[in-house]
C-alpha cells in the first residue's frame, strides 16, 4: 500500500499538520524547528513517500491539465514532416504549462469533429483554442464551454470579447513582406491562400495585403489571390509568368509554391520570389530556405498559457487581447529584380 502523510508523521513522531508544513508548505502558521524539520523529511525518505496528487486534485477540485483545443472539422495537426508550426507553437503551450505546475493534454475528442463532450467533462481546469475559424459550430461551443478559455490567432473581439486572446500583428507581418519585396524591385505580387474562408487569419492576411499594395500603388485585383487547393493544386495561374512575387498565407503553403515550381519551369527566386508566413524551421529545410514571416509562437503559446492560469485562479477579472509584433526572416527565397536582369 502506498504510504500515506500519516505514515510519515508516526515515525517522526509528529502530527500530520507538521508533515504538512515541512512537505508540502501547507499550515505555514506553524512553527517548526529546523530539527523535527529534518526528522520528517529523513521519515518521509525511509518510507518512500510520494505524494498523492491524484488525492490533492480530488481535495481542491482541480485537474491541473490544460487541453489543447484544435476546433471542430479541421485537420489533426502534425508533430513532423513539412511545416513545424504545430510544434513550435506545442513547446510554447508546454513551457507555460510546466510554469505553472500544470500538464497539458491532447485527446482525440479535442482534435475531431465532435469535441463537445471533452469541453466539459471535467478532465481540464481550462482549454485553449488555437483555430482560427470563426464558424458557428466553435461559437457555440465556445458559449456552451463551463471551463476558462484562452484563444491563439483569434481575436477576442471576434467572439464579443468573451473571452482573452493572444494573436500575432499579421497586418504588420504582411506590410513587412510586401515592403521586402517592394525593396528588391518587385511590381507585380500575388497572394496565396488555402479555400479556409472561415479563417480569421487568412481574411486579415489577405485583406493587408490589398490595402498594402494598393497603399505603394501597385495594381492589385481579386484575380491576384490565388485560391490553392489542398489536394491536385493548380498552379496554372500563379505560375503564368505574371507575378514576379508571391506572399503565402502560411510556411507549409509556400514550401507547396516552391515544390511545384520546377514542374512549371519556374526557377525560385530567380523567375519568383516567395515569402512565407510563420519562420519556424522547416523554412531552412527548404531548397531555397524560405524567407518568412516570423511571429513569435513559442512565445505566444506560453503567455496564452499564462493568461488562462490567470482566468482559472481569478486573476484576470476582464478578458486582454494581447497583440505580438512580426518579424522578417530573409532567406534564399527572394531575390532583387536587378540582380536577375543583371544576371
Amino acid at each position: 500500500m502506498a504510504v500515506t502523510l500519516r505514515d510519515v508523521a508516526a515515525r517522526a513522531g509528529v502530527s500530520p499538520v507538521v508533515v504538512s508544513r515541512v512537505l508540502h508548505e501547507k499550515a505555514l502558521a506553524i512553527k517548526v524547528t529546523e530539527a523535527t524539520a529534518e526528522r520528517v523529511r529523513i521519515a518521509a525518505k525511509d518510507l518512500g513517500y510520494i505524494r498523492n496528487i491524484s488525492a490533492v486534485n480530488f481535495r481542491t477540485k482541480q485537474t491541473m491539465t490544460i487541453g489543447i483545443f484544435h476546433g471542430a472539422g479541421r485537420e489533426t495537426p502534425k508533430f513532423v514532416g513539412g511545416s513545424t508550426y504545430f510544434g513550435a507553437l506545442m513547446d510554447g503551450f508546454v513551457a507555460g504549462a510546466f510554469e505553472n505546475d500544470y500538464a497539458v493534454t491532447l485527446c482525440p475528442k479535442l482534435l475531431g469533429l465532435a469535441p463537445d463532450s471533452a469541453l466539459n467533462d471535467g478532465r481540464f481546469d481550462g482549454l485553449v483554442l488555437y483555430s482560427t475559424d470563426v464558424t458557428d459550430a466553435n461559437a457555440l461551443m465556445l458559449q456552451k464551454c463551463t471551463v476558462p478559455v484562452v484563444l491563439v490567432h483569434t481575436k477576442a473581439s471576434e467572439f464579443q470579447c468573451r473571452v482573452p486572446s493572444v494573436v500575432c500583428d499579421n497586418f504588420g507581418g504582411i506590410r513587412l513582406a510586401i515592403e521586402h519585396l517592394i525593396e528588391l524591385g518587385h511590381k507585380r505580387i500575388a497572394f496565396a491562400q488555402d479555400p479556409w474562408f472561415f479563417s480569421t487569419e487568412v481574411r486579415d492576411r489577405r485583406n493587408a495585403y490589398v490595402k498594402l499594395v494598393q497603399e505603394f500603388g501597385l495594381p492589385v485585383g481579386k484575380d491576384d489571390i490565388v485560391i490553392v487547393e489542398s489536394s491536385g493544386e493548380n498552379f496554372d495561374e500563379l505560375f503564368s509568368g505574371r507575378y514576379t512575387g508571391v506572399v503565402a498565407f502560411h510556411d507549409a503553403l509556400a514550401g507547396r509554391i516552391i515544390h511545384a515550381a520546377s514542374q512549371y519551369g519556374v526557377a525560385i527566386p530567380d523567375d519568383m520570389s516567395v515569402v512565407g508566413f510563420d519562420s519556424t524551421t522547416y523554412c531552412n529545410e527548404l531548397r531555397p530556405a524560405l524567407t518568412s514571416v516570423s511571429q513569435p509562437l513559442q512565445q505566444m503559446g506560453a503567455r496564452a498559457i499564462e493568461l488562462l492560469v490567470g482566468f482559472i485562479r481569478g486573476e484576470i477579472e476582464s478578458p486582454a487581447e494581447l497583440i505580438y509584433p512580426c518579424g522578417l526572416d530573409i532567406r534564399g527565397s527572394t531575390k532583387s529584380i536587378d540582380a536577375l536582369v543583371k544576371s
